[in-house]
């Protein structure tokens, strides 16, 4: 399942002559689960370019996340695909993020280590991107209800 309404060669820009957007990035171009876990950390609606750097370096980072002992391995070193996220990016786009906000190696994911709360909360406001939304709002009240009890759970303060 892809998260994205559109194919990933579809977001970008050309900037200087040269095409750039996620799709130019090695670690996100042929990797649909690091393509979803790319679209749900950064809006590429509004800036087709990501301007941090090390983006797709922490994307790959947190895919080669062993859950288990939440230690990061390099490229190429065997990894399960079950002691990642990798399965989570299966999932539908809220599932995913109510699944990695109750992980407890959700603080050592490269992601959140490089951005912390403002990762979370990217993610967890992306995930509802193209998700249906009741009239009523009643549906929207309850995901800001959901936000605020994950953000405790998180801090360590549970209801």
């Amino acid at each position: 399942m892809r998260y994205s309404a559109r194919p990933i060669e579809e977001y970008g820009r050309i900037v200087d002559g040269e095409f750039r957007g996620p799709s130019t990035l090695p670690a996100l171009k042929h990797d649909l689960e690091a393509w979803n876990l790319a679209y749900l950390s950064f809006n590429f609606e509004a800036k087709p370019v990501c301007p941090f750097p090390e983006f797709g370096h922490l994307i790959a980072k947190t895919l080669r996340t062993d859950l288990s002992t939440g230690v990061s391995h390099p490229a190429g070193v065997p990894l399960p695909r079950q002691l990642t996220v990798r399965p989570f990016l299966r999932q539908r786009p809220r599932e995913f993020v109510s699944t990695v906000l109750a992980h407890p190696m959700l603080r050592r994911l490269p992601l959140y280590k490089a951005f912390g709360e403002d990762w979370i909360k990217v993610i967890f406001e992306r995930s509802w991107i193209g998700g249906e939304v009741a009239d009523d709002g009643l549906e929207e009240e309850a995901g800001l209800l959901e936000m605020r009890r994950l953000m405790q759970r998180l801090a360590g303060k549970v209801e």
